[in-house]
């Protein structure tokens, strides 16, 4: 079943996708260490087109697993407030070439260390056409975005 982007069904299914790889956070979490990617960022969607208010949430890659969760974090590396097709496009459809634009344009406002936010569109970024083994993300993580997609609504 796919739903919309961090739709409440969407994230009900993340947290179910979540409890499945929970024999492999120690894998997940020292991916995300070689990757020097420990970070906790709360993430603010604005415009969702189910529903009139804004979509609170945060990223923590420093505990002992890989969270995307509701609600935001008291003490976190970076804020940043997005559109929700935005959201989607860097996130969902993993489009870095929509980075820079977008917070030069000013429709990503971002908090704090900004810095991390471009270490997170590395290791979501797509491989080049045709090489999936060239991907910046290690294997477990490539699983993950796989089954990421097949929940998320095109």
């Amino acid at each position: 079943m796919r739903y919309p982007f961090l739709s409440p069904e969407w994230i009900a299914a993340m947290r179910e996708l979540r409890a499945d790889y929970a024999e492999h956070e120690a894998e997940a979490t020292q991916a995300a260490t070689d990757a020097a990617l420990q970070l906790a960022a709360n993430v603010t969607v604005t415009d969702p087109p189910f529903s009139d208010e804004p979509i609170l949430g945060h990223i923590d890659t420093t505990g002992p697993a890989l969270l995307i969760e509701e609600g935001h974090l008291e003490d976190s590396d970076f804020g940043i407030e997005v559109p929700w097709m935005l959201a989607k496009q860097l996130f969902i459809d993993r489009d870095p070439t929509q980075v820079m634009p977008a917070l030069f344009g000013g429709a990503i406002k971002l908090t704090g260390d900004s810095s991390k936010i471009l270490a997170l569109a590395s290791i979501l970024a797509p491989p080049p056409a045709g090489d999936p083994d060239k991907s910046g993300a290690p294997d477990i993580v490539r699983d993950l975005i796989q089954r990421v997609d097949e929940i998320t609504e095109p």
